[in-house]
Parts: C-alpha cells; structure tokens; sequence
C-alpha cells in the first residue's frame, strides 16, 4: 500500500467488526497481509476460521471471556496489555498491509488500555499501514487523529424482542 490511512469504526449500532472483516477480506483479495487482533475476546466467534481458508489473515484474541455486564479482573487488564504489545510488535514489523485492532475501544472504556496507548499506536504506524480500530465508546478526543470515522447507529435491533446472539452472525 502506497499510503495507509487510521479508519474508527464506533458506535452502539451492529457492524463494526463486521466491517473491519469485510475490509481484511477485500485487502487480502488485493494481495494484502492482514492482522486482527481481538481485544477483550476469548470466546469463539466464527470470524476465527478466516485464517484456514484466507492465505495472509492472521487473527489473535487478547482476552478471556465476556465481562460486559461485570467488572475486569486482573487477567483482564494483563491480556490487554499483551494485546498492546502485540500491536506494537506487528506495527513494527511492517509484515502486514492492514492492522485491525477489533474491541480496543471497548478496552479503553473499562480502562483495560488508555487512550495515549491508542495514541501512541496512531503514532507509531508506518505510513504504508492502513490501521482499523473498533468498538463502542471511542473516545472523541482522537477523532481529530483519524482519517476516517463512521459511527454506527442503532434504529432497531431484533435483541431487543429476547433473539440472543446467532453463530454465523453475532458471533
């Protein structure tokens, strides 16, 4: 990629990751090598398989369970912080194209990692590597440092009438 560009996916409407694996599939079929790495997520969700049939994605998870409705433990915070190492290590290495960093935001509001760790990530990206983040509760303070927002946003929502999240399509 000639010049790689930061992309925020926020908002409390359904689409954020499925954008960004929208996007690592379209980047691969370009010849792409893509990096998601999946904060707060340690339960299997089906977008974990794209590695085994999708040459050039490689998909971490930095974290343990689902503690949405409940407090971060300690496990919690050391599994985003190796996250963020993580991170770092592949923005480094410029091996990858495209860099997606799946729920850090959600992680940035339970304070599992801080803004000026998004800040720094933001700052340490090769100019060539185009860098995706997503989650709920971006904070509005790093708008101004991307180069493309898109808010999703809730009208209706089958969860609301008792339907759980479906494999295949939540998760």
């Amino acid at each position: 990629m000639e010049k790689g560009y930061i992309h925020i996916y926020t908002g409390n409407g359904k689409g954020k990751t499925t954008a960004a694996i929208g996007l690592a599939i379209r980047a691969c079929m370009a010849g792409e090598r893509v990096f998601i790495g999946q904060f707060i997520k340690g339960m299997k969700y089906s977008e974990q398989a794209l590695s085994n049939y999708i040459d050039g994605i490689t998909i971490e998870q930095f974290g343990r369970k689902c503690f949405i409705r409940e407090n971060p433990e300690v496990e919690d915070l050391e599994a985003a912080r190796t996250g963020l190492a993580r991170s770092r290590d592949v923005l480094r290495s410029e091996r990858f194209g495209v860099v997606i960093l799946d729920e850090i935001f959600i992680a940035c509001h339970y304070r599992l990692v801080t803004v000026e760790d998004i800040t720094k990530l933001f700052e340490m990206k090769p100019a060539n590597v185009e860098l995706v983040l997503t989650g709920r509760n971006a904070p509005a303070e790093i708008f101004e440092k991307a180069d493309l927002v898109t808010e999703m946003r809730e009208i209706k929502h089958y969860y609301h009438r008792g339907v759980e999240a479906r494999k295949g399509i939540e998760y």
